[in-house]
């Protein structure tokens, strides 16, 4: 029985340029660990599967269904996380035997890594369309804020008069979108949530978790003025 074609997923032949890398992230040194690892997988220096040592590897579906546009991605795309890389990579996205792969660092953080698997995902059903590697870059960038981040989570927690924003509340947002806490902040600016100022304070607090839980609660005479006092305090 032939296999169902995946309602997001366009009919495209991905044989015609063969192996080729999509889409680096990281700066030059991390596309240079790309390209150099890539080159191996080529030429038969190394083997991606079956998964082992080298990587885990899964598949990208839950998330080609999230992203929820139906764009012409390669059949079957494949996940490898891979492990003993320089922490400097970051990640690719790439063709590979006709097949759609991302390759990402296994070692990196969590919230990181899932940000990074979503866009290079993204990456591979959007190449044939934008051809510049910076246009590419920006609208996967921005199906996955809409599909990661949407206006109304991010506004919640968010608002006009903040200053300031503890480092475990920084972590708690970015533990609760599974993105860089810059990547949460840069949506926000995006959608006019937050101001430029508020951008540049924020981005400079480090998400940490709290040494431990914070218990909040409402005093007989409390108000809501008493629950933030407490979230943005610091202490």
């Amino acid at each position: 029985m032939a296999r169902k074609q995946p309602k997001n997923q366009l009919l495209l032949d991905y044989s015609v340029r063969g192996n080729r890398i999509v889409l680096h992230l990281g700066q030059v040194e991390s596309q240079r660990i790309a390209d150099h690892l890539f080159e191996g997988l080529v030429n038969g220096d190394w083997m991606i599967e079956p998964a082992g040592e080298v990587a885990d590897i899964s598949y990208a579906q839950d998330i080609v269904h999230q992203i929820g546009h139906k764009l012409p991605y390669p059949d079957g795309i494949k996940i490898a996380q891979l492990h003993n890389v320089d922490p400097l990579f970051k990640g690719f996205s790439a063709i590979y035997h006709q097949k759609g792969w991302v390759f990402v660092n296994a070692a990196s953080d969590i919230n990181e890594r899932n940000y990074h698997i979503h866009l290079l995902t993204v990456s591979l059903g959007l190449h044939t369309i934008y051809a510049n590697t910076a246009s590419l870059a920006a609208r996967s960038e921005q199906l996955i804020f809409e599909a990661l981040l949407p206006f109304e989570e991010v506004e919640s927690f968010f608002r006009n008069d903040i200053s300031k924003i503890p480092e475990f509340l920084a972590s708690d947002i970015a533990n609760f979108f599974k993105v860089p806490f810059p990547m949460v902040l840069k949506r926000a600016l995006n959608l006019k949530i937050i101001t430029d100022d508020q951008y540049r304070s924020f981005m400079t607090v480090n998400p940490s978790a709290a040494a431990k839980p914070r218990e909040l609660f409402f005093s007989k005479d409390g108000s809501i003025d008493d629950l933030e006092a407490q979230l943005f305090s610091g202490e």
